[in-house]
Order: structure tokens, then sequence, then C-alpha cells
């Protein structure tokens, strides 16, 4: 008996709990009765195999019942391992994403590279930057795409983000999007404020970041021209085609 309760009753509720969620599609919060039900067959079917073979028998069944799982965990394993191998050869085809321009191939003055770097822009200067400079920027790429014979698409049907989306067909598409993202003033520009506007939104700046399908490249294109942007979704670009280049 003392076997039965480490063996089985410790592991017989939470199995309960599992095949209700599974029922019930997803849905964790499911009816009491529901839960008693599955409960209640689970210890229908231990008492059952108990009286019919013993402890045996009920390990027996356990373990044959564990088996087909334990196939799908080994499939789970190597489906994570692939993703794993190939998230790293994508990490290696990026490189280090850049933080700006890089002066030799589009130079600009260093006294507006350091207003850029040192500026602390508000949302609605952020939102006039995306829809005048990084849109038709955007735009100018998917044109000379389509051009070229390659489908792409722009989308800004959500809120504070454009994407550039090309199609590749049946390998991974491309994408580039850029997002308005608020954060908090560093404590040295808020010092300058008094406190009645730190208590409103005079104590947020934002960013136009930069995100691809693997997610945020952690560098901000706010106060880029236009031909920066063009260079950077090339630059993005032409390492997704070498990421894929990789893995064929």
């Amino acid at each position: 008996m003392a076997m039965v309760i480490v063996f089985f009753v410790t592991s017989a509720d939470s199995g309960a709990m599992v095949v209700d969620t599974l029922a019930s599609g997803g849905v964790a919060n499911t009816p009491v009765w529901q839960r008693i039900f599955w409960a209640s067959l689970m210890g229908i079917v231990a008492i059952a195999l108990l009286l019919a073979g013993g402890l045996s028998a009920l390990q027996t069944v356990t373990i044959a019942s564990a088996l087909p799982f334990s196939v799908i965990l080994l499939i789970s394993i190597y489906g994570l391992l692939k993703a794993l191998r190939r998230d790293l050869t994508k990490r290696e085809s990026l490189s280090m994403a850049t933080i700006a321009p890089t002066a030799a191939r589009n130079p600009i003055p260093w006294q507006r590279r350091l207003r850029n770097i040192a500026y602390l822009p508000k949302r609605s200067l952020v939102k006039r930057f995306m829809d005048d400079v990084i849109q038709p920027a955007m735009t100018l790429v998917q044109e000379e795409l389509n051009k070229q014979g390659t489908i792409s698409h722009i989308s800004d049907a959500v809120d504070d983000r454009i994407r550039l989306e090309v199609d590749l067909g049946n390998e991974l598409n491309f994408i580039y999007e850029v997002r308005l993202r608020g954060y908090i003033s560093p404590t040295f520009a808020l010092a300058a404020m008094d406190n009645d506007e730190q208590q409103t939104e005079q104590h947020r700046y934002y960013r136009a970041e930069v995100y691809l399908k693997e997610g945020g490249q952690n560098y901000d294109v706010m106060g880029w021209n236009q031909e920066q942007l063009i260079n950077d979704i090339l630059d993005q670009y032409e390492k997704h085609l070498h990421f894929l280049h990789l893995v064929r």
C-alpha cells in the first residue's frame, strides 16, 4: 500500500489535472464536477488493476501507457536541438548588430550623431519620424524588390509599428519591422524635471527599434536618414539570405 501511495497516488492527481485540461481543449478553469470525474475514473482504473493483478499489474500498465509519451518526448528533444542549432547559425550569420550607421558608408556630421545619441525624443516625434522617414524608405525597398520579381508587402495595421515582409516561398520570410517603444527616462534626465512633470508622460522617452523574425535587435534608428535606413534593411536582408544558404 505504501508503494501505491508513493508511486501512484502522488502522480495520479497531477495526471488527472492534465487529462482534464486536455479534454477541455486547454481551458484551465474547468467545472468541479469534471475534475472529480477524471480523478474518480483514474481511481477506479487503479482499483480494478490492483484487484485483477496486484501491484505488478498496476506498474506494468503505468509503464506501458507512458512508453508512447517517451517517444514523443524524444521527438520533441530532437526538434528542440534542431531549433537551437538553427538559432545558433542565425546568430552567427547576423554577427553583431550595428548600434549606429557606419561613418564610412553613411557619413554624417559628428555633431548630429552626438545629438542623436543624447536626445530623448517624445512619442509624437518618433511617431512622425516613422511616418515621414521609415515608411517611405520601406516603400522604396518594396518597389525595387517587386521590380526584381520578389513579392513583398508593407504592413502598418498594428499601432506603433511598421513592417516590411519579403515572401521567400517555402523558406523563412524576411521581416524587417520598426516598433515605437517607450522607456523611463534615465536619472540624469529626470533630475532636470520638476516634480509635476515627473508625474506625467514627460518622464518617458521613445525609441524606434528594429525587430526581425527572430525578435528585437536592440538598436534604435531614430534620427537616421532614408539612405541609412535603406542600407540597414539591405544589410539585414543580405544576412538573412546568407543564413538560408547555410541551413539548406
